[in-house]
Formats: C-alpha cells, sequence, structure tokens
C-alpha cells in the first residue's frame, strides 16, 4: 500500500513540475513577443540633398513655358527671375520647395518600366534643381497614376516612382500662378461733398 501511494504521489510530482516548466516557457515567449516588436519601414525618400543645398530651381512644360527661382545673393530670400523681388511671395516659394524635398517614394516602379506607358517619354514638366555646388538634379514628371493620388516621376535615370500628387501640384502650379504677395490697396482721398458755389456775377453799373 505505501509502495502503491509512493508512485501516485511521484507522477504528480513529476505532472506538477511538467506543467510548471511548461508555464514558464509560455510566459518566457510571450514576453518576448511584446518586448521585441516588428521593426516599421522607414519610407524611402526621393532626394538626398536638403533645403541649405539648393540654389535654384527651373519648372517648365511641354510649351516652353519656364520659371524660375532662386536665392537671392543678398537678402538670401526666394525670388523669380524677370519679377521684382519686393513682389514675390518668398515663404510660399520656400514653402513648395521644402515640400519638394521631403518627398518620399510611395512605390517604386523599377528602371524598365516603358516610359511612354506613365507619361514619361514626354514628361508633362521638367524640374531642374541647381545646388549650391552648381550640380544639376533633373526631376522629370509623367502622368497622374490611375488612382489620382499620385504622379510617376523619376529623378536622372533613376526608376520610375510614384509621388503624392499633392506636393507635385504645388510646385508645378508656380509656373502658370507664381506666387505673389498681394498688391497694396492704394489710399483714396475723401472727394469734397456738398454743392459747389456757383460763381459770383459781377453787377451791372446803372447808367
Amino acid at each position: 500500500m505505501v509502495r502503491r501511494n509512493t508512485w501516485i504521489m511521484l507522477v504528480i510530482f513529476v505532472l506538477a513540475g511538467a506543467f510548471v516548466i511548461l508555464f514558464q516557457h509560455f510566459q518566457g515567449q510571450k514576453t518576448s513577443d511584446v518586448a521585441t516588436p516588428t521593426p516599421s519601414v522607414t519610407p524611402e525618400r526621393l532626394y538626398a540633398i536638403t533645403l541649405a543645398g539648393v540654389d535654384q530651381i527651373k519648372i517648365a512644360d511641354t510649351t516652353g513655358a519656364s520659371l524660375t527661382t532662386y536665392r537671392d545673393p543678398e537678402t538670401i530670400q526666394w525670388v523669380i527671375a524677370g519679377l521684382p523681388y519686393d513682389t514675390v511671395d518668398s515663404t510660399t516659394i520656400q514653402t513648395n520647395v521644402t515640400r519638394l524635398l521631403d518627398l518620399t517614394v510611395q512605390q517604386a516602379l523599377g528602371e524598365d518600366l516603358p516610359t511612354e506607358s506613365v507619361g514619361l517619354d514626354t514628361p508633362a514638366y521638367t524640374i531642374t534643381m541647381t545646388t549650391m555646388e552648381s550640380a544639376q538634379v533633373i526631376t522629370y514628371v509623367g502622368n497622374v497614376v490611375p488612382s489620382g493620388n499620385g504622379y510617376y516621376l523619376r529623378v536622372g535615370s533613376g526608376p520610375v516612382v510614384i509621388v503624392d500628387i499633392n506636393v507635385i501640384q504645388a510646385v508645378v502650379g508656380m509656373l502658370k500662378n507664381p506666387p505673389m504677395l498681394p498688391t497694396p490697396t492704394p489710399e483714396v482721398t475723401p472727394s469734397q461733398t456738398g454743392t459747389p458755389l456757383a460763381p459770383e456775377i459781377p453787377a451791372t453799373p446803372t447808367p
């Protein structure tokens, strides 16, 4: 009888030990899963240059129209070639250029994609950036993607990519609507009111 009880106790002890080991393993695996989150993918930047490295940007379309904006060497403000510097909205230009340089790639389509299928055989727009070292970065803008939320685009001879449509529209939109400061409203001089006095007529002398 004693031997039988001993075996029963031994089996219970072994089962309890196995349960403890399995429980600890499960808890450790759970903690490991929580402590090691899935790494997020950082969006790829389209350009390797920053705002401080750009000196001039030229935007052109297929009709031959173009607009050149550059940093004034004295004021370091963005101006537009051919327009009085004090009429140009430098802040808007800088905002658009900053957004352009901050563009990330929504989707890369590769270098072997036929350019005619995305409008890059004859780009709708060409954006030429000149750096402070006088190097040029040329961006070709093709068609709007079928979903309507992006543009097909290529930088130099790189791969065809898709980027945000709003940023590109803001940049190329400066070609047709250059950012200008509001024209000051001229001061209006109040006009004299009332009925003007009739000229005095000299009295006729009595003969």
